[in-house]
């Protein structure tokens, strides 16, 4: 019995040596089944020639050593001489450390200059820091390392939001590091009741996203939500800000943007005030505000640092604009094609007598313009900016009036499709303007097909889209449907602040008073 439990002992061993010598590092880094020794960080960076390696010896005692670990770029080389090995070198109480358990103490009991360290002892916390842009400490007999943070890599200092303009407000704007737009908005919320949490998205580029909110204001199931969301992402990379916007919204096949993005950290806090739940995602200058609402969409900053009867005034403009641009290339199509007697007499000689000699029929007209609109739009985005204007300049003048004097678009087409343009221009988010123009789309195909019924239709089609839908619980047309009470204070028209005492009950705040 002896003998053979001897002889499974050993066959199981000798299987568990293939099995360590066939696992790669990275298998066996994410079970947690590697020591935090200097070798295996090696193996696991060898070939990245940007990770520096140095052995240090405290007093030229060779029991004394440990290795330095650093990624060149991301550090601050000067707060390691200075505040690390410095202090090692010179202060007497590691010359007087007779092991490297008790310099391994003295490091935790503050006596380098550092003020943020930590020690750790599992090698996937040591290599996430590193990358990260730590400075590592390893100490090979005691298998710990101390993580000190030591970061100084170059970054964009903070400018004027490029994407959304400000008139009359603050113009400062996120940037691409993490910290500094939790800094930011720290600066902006002084209160204790602020929450900043962070986790991280990404196998492989392991994206810090902090999870913002109110503790006092929130509704905890739309924080829980959230955060139910984003630990459920699984992909390779979150780079870009689509990766976590599609994974978390609620209808991934909807156009309309069920989330708000921003560049603006006044307009963020002033958000999370009001009770919503923020996302900042690592390496981009933008932060996400959940959940979003139809109205919110159509509301800009600059309504709220204004008189309130100039901000209705343009606010009402807006749905205005809103309704031209959705619905005046397919109601053309449908008047002219289907219902020749809604128009005036002369209006209707005109159009016929400016359309003669163009071959093709008004739906083809109006599909060709609307494609043209979008390539030039797209041009003028992808192209350098001193370039961008002036294809605007040829497309617009040049192109179009060729193509009018050629016979190949009538000029009521022309100005149509024009008036679609600019009414476009006046929607504050960008994603609600795209969704608009791909609708656009679908409009004029339905008119095209059946006229005034066709273009019903569509618009019926398009409001029971928008009526069942949901963000994060919150319907996505309220406070206008679905709602439990009426705050209409701060809709089509913006009414002044004394009326607007309450924050929005649809996202269920815990503390419903803004002000008494």
């Amino acid at each position: 019995m002896f003998n053979r439990e001897v002889i499974n002992l050993f066959f199981k061993s000798k299987k568990k040596y293939k099995e360590d010598e066939s696992t790669s590092f990275d298998e066996r880094l994410d079970r947690n089944d590697l020591d935090l020794l200097t070798d295996n960080i090696k193996g696991l960076l060898e070939k990245n020639s940007d990770v520096k390696f140095r052995d240090i010896f405290i007093n030229d005692n060779k029991k004394l050593k440990f290795t330095l670990i650093f990624v060149d770029g991301l550090i601050n080389s000067d707060y390691i001489s200075n505040y690390i090995l410095k202090p090692i070198i010179q202060e007497k109480v590691f010359n007087e450390a007779v092991n490297v358990k008790e310099v391994i103490k003295q490091i935790d009991s503050g006596k380098l200059y550092f003020v943020s360290q930590q020690k750790v002892t599992e090698l996937n916390k040591a290599m996430s820091a590193l990358l990260y842009g730590a400075t590592l400490l390893v100490f090979d007999s005691e298998k710990t390392a101390i993580v000190i943070d030591a970061k100084g890599f170059e970054k964009r200092s903070i400018s004027e939001p490029t994407g959304e303009s400000v008139l009359k407000g603050s113009k400062d704007s996120f940037v691409e590091l993490l910290r500094i737009n939790t800094a930011t908005i720290r600066r902006n919320i002084k209160s204790h009741n602020l929450v900043i949490e962070e986790t991280v998205v990404g196998k492989q580029s392991r994206t810090p996203v902090a999870t913002v909110y109110m503790n006092n204001i929130t509704n905890r199931n739309i924080i829980d939500e959230v955060k139910k969301r984003l630990n459920a992402i699984e992909v390779d990379r979150a780079i870009t800000a689509g990766f976590i916007e599609e994974f978390i919204v609620d209808d991934v096949n909807s156009p309309f943007p069920q989330v708000i993005y921003t560049e603006r950290p006044d307009k963020f806090c002033s958000n999370i005030v009001d009770g919503k739940v923020g996302l900042i995602i690592d390496g981009l200058p933008i932060a996400y505000v959940i959940p979003a609402t139809f109205i919110e969409l159509l509301q800009a900053p600059e309504d709220y640092s204004q008189h309130f009867l100039i901000s209705s005034s343009i606010r009402f403009l807006r749905y205005v604009a809103l309704f031209f641009t959705l619905i005046i290339p397919s109601l053309y199509i449908a008047i002219t094609s289907f219902h020749q007697e809604m128009i005036p007499s002369e209006l209707a000689t005109s159009i016929a007598s400016a359309k003669e000699g163009v071959p093709f029929p008004m739906f083809v007209e109006v599909i060709l313009m609307l494609a043209a609109f979008e390539v030039l739009v797209e041009a003028g985005l992808r192209l350098p900016k001193s370039i961008g204007q002036a294809v605007s300049i040829v497309g617009a003048l040049v192109v179009g009036q060729s193509a009018v004097e050629a016979k190949l678009l009538s000029p009521a087409t022309v100005v149509v499709i024009a008036i679609t343009a600019i009414t476009s221009f006046t929607m504050p988010n960008q994603d609600l303007s795209n969704a608009l123009r791909l609708w656009r789309f679908v409009l004029v195909i339905f008119s095209s097909l059946m006229g005034i019924f066709g273009l019903c239709t569509g618009l019926l089609i398009l409001l029971f889209h928008l009526c069942q839908m949901e963000s994060f619980g919150v319907p996505y047309l309220s406070p206008i449907v679905a709602s439990k009470d009426n705050q209409y204070q701060d809709t089509f028209f913006r009414l002044p602040l004394k009326f607007q005492k309450e924050r929005p009950l649809a996202l269920g705040p815990i503390n419903k008073r803004r002000m008494k």
